[in-house]
């Protein structure tokens, strides 16, 4: 299967990785340092138990070169979302699926506004990863999981779902309500990006405190109020399920959103916890945690550069 990740930083490159090496052929997009140090040393995922050490890997920032690829996998920032799904043309034939693994619920909206609607697929990935140093991708562990939209019988997702079952540390799954899922992840990485960054912290500091553990569990019930009265589904307890599966999480675990802060990057809070500040105007329910969260990050918002 011919696939281009479209946005190869530690999350694309851990899923191309974990993919070339199940045997696919995988072209990774990318720009800067870490392109340069995929072209010339490879690509290598630190994990503990399960590294991964690739000496090849075909590694471009030129669209043009790469040709026409069965699946697209779109794991760039939302904040870069337009302007990727725009240079998608010279890879994306009339049988190519994008597939889009970004954070929030607005991604598959933004992206088929550029691109056939019918060729765009929502999904979701969890794992913790970071680029260590171009071209290494670090993560502590814990979750390496891709859920995907079945899309009926989509030839195309099938065959990615076949392709994920050959993985080692990556399990695919395909799904037929995605937006489900999808909401479900917003639900708690909106509550998670937001307490670890406001409070940059990881998930260890944050819940050997009972005041901070109080602020991710009040965060994750705004969530949920958010996401009823939006009418969506969601499942009793559910506020719960996600506590207990943060308070499991190695204690390095942080979000990738924290991540950017402490980098000057633009962050990604606008479709986070922005989002669910804005929905709670718009639909009547009280969000102060997530507006605290919105309104103290605000001014980081587009990074230092």
């Amino acid at each position: 299967m011919k696939i281009a990740i479209m946005g190869s930083g530690a999350v694309g490159a851990y899923v191309g990785a974990r993919l070339q090496a199940a045997g696919a052929d995988i072209t990774f997009i990318a720009r800067g340092a870490h392109l340069q140090a995929m072209q010339k040393h490879g690509l290598s995922i630190q994990m503990p138990g399960k590294d991964l050490m690739l000496p090849q890997v075909k590694a471009t920032d030129d669209m043009a070169s790469v040709g026409a690829v069965e699946l697209v996998v779109l794991a760039v920032k939302l904040t870069d979302t337009v302007n990727a799904a725009q240079s998608l043309n010279a890879v994306v034939s009339d049988q190519t699926r994008v597939l889009t693994l970004q954070n929030g619920i607005d991604s598959v909206a933004m992206i088929r506004k550029e691109l056939p609607q019918a060729q765009v697929r929502g999904g979701v990935i969890y794992v913790s990863a970071v680029i260590d140093s171009p071209g290494v991708i670090k993560s502590p562990g814990g979750f390496h999981r891709v859920v995907a939209d079945k899309a009926g019988n989509d030839p195309v997702m099938h065959a990615f779902g076949e392709w994920g079952s050959k993985c080692n540390a990556l399990d695919v799954n395909l799904v037929d309500d995605i937006d489900t899922i999808i909401w479900e992840k917003f639900m708690g990485l909106a509550a998670f990006s937001g307490c670890t960054s406001l409070l940059r912290a990881r998930a260890g500091e944050i819940f050997s405190h009972p005041e901070s553990t109080a602020f991710m569990q009040q965060l994750i019930e705004e969530s949920v109020a958010v996401a009823i009265a939006h009418g969506q589904k969601v499942r009793a307890g559910i506020a719960d399920e996600y506590m207990k599966t943060l308070q499991a999480a190695p204690p390095s675990f942080r979000s990738s959103m924290s991540e950017d802060l402490e980098r000057g990057k633009p962050l990604e809070l606008p479709w986070l916890s922005g989002r669910i500040h804005q929905l709670g105007l718009q639909l009547g329910v009280a969000t102060p945690a997530h507006t605290a969260v919105y309104r103290g990050l605000i001014l980081k918002a587009q990074g230092n550069t």
